[in-house]
């Protein structure tokens, strides 16, 4: 804001002829009543400058406090993520066998619908095929819903163009169908074609799939369970005391 006045010598005061310098320290300075107005002006004037200049940094410093509360919070998420990160001893959500009820159903219904995906996305020859039954193989489920993991980190989070997208099949989707082959214990479900018919190699999960997991749920507990076969972190082991 420029001023409405140039800037100028400081304005002397005026005194009455009966005062003298060396009088000064022990009377007080008389006013000269013609400059009263004048000097009630430019005090104002100083005034409403000040105040202008006041009411400037209250808003730089409600926008700076602004921006603090959010790098505060930044760095709060940021601790958070790096302290989950550091306890190693609380199973994710990806680890089957400590799954709660609702994170097992909520992660059956994820690695389903990922399957599904998969074999509709991507027509496999009938050696590396998944066949409706795959839930019912423990080995096919820790595999696919690795895969199903790797498949978010990969896609999921960033716009970005990223070397991850065709990693996760060169590294993972390939290899893990040739494993799976091998190791799934699913060639006899292909063989004898117990839940299929010849033709349909490439069919989505069949219809057994829900009272499957019912029965799976219904065997798990409601709650996360603090017996685990390791030692769980402390208040005075956790970072920040956390557990």
């Amino acid at each position: 804001m420029t001023d409405r006045h140039p800037e100028r010598e400081p304005r002397k005061i005026a005194y009455s002829e009966q005062d003298e310098p060396d009088l000064f320290l022990d009377k007080p300075p008389v006013l000269d009543d013609s400059m009263l107005p004048e000097f009630v002006a430019d005090l104002s004037y100083t005034s409403d400058r000040h105040t202008v200049r006041l009411n400037n940094l209250d808003q730089v410093t409600d926008r700076h406090g602004e921006e603090l509360g959010g790098l505060h919070q930044t760095f709060k998420d940021l601790e958070d993520r790096l302290t989950h990160q550091v306890d190693m001893t609380k199973p994710s959500r990806w680890t089957w066998p400590f799954l709660t009820r609702d994170e097992a159903a909520e992660l059956w219904k994820e690695t389903r619908w990922f399957v599904d995906y998969l074999t509709h996305r991507y027509p496999l020859p009938s050696e590396v095929s998944i066949p409706p039954c795959w839930y019912r193989h423990t080995i096919a489920v820790d595999e696919l819903s690795d895969l199903y993991a790797a498949w978010r980190e990969a896609y999921c989070g960033s716009d970005r163009p990223s070397a991850t997208m065709t990693g996760w099949r060169d590294r993972w989707l390939w290899p893990m169908l040739h494993r799976l082959a091998g190791y799934a214990d699913w060639r006899e479900c292909k063989e004898r074609r117990h839940h299929v018919q010849p033709s349909a190699r490439q069919d989505q999960t069949d219809s057994e799939f829900d009272t499957f997991v019912d029965a799976d749920l219904a065997a798990r507990q409601v709650e996360r369970s603090t017996d685990l076969p390791w030692p769980i972190l402390t208040n005075e082991h956790a970072p920040n005391g956390r557990t």
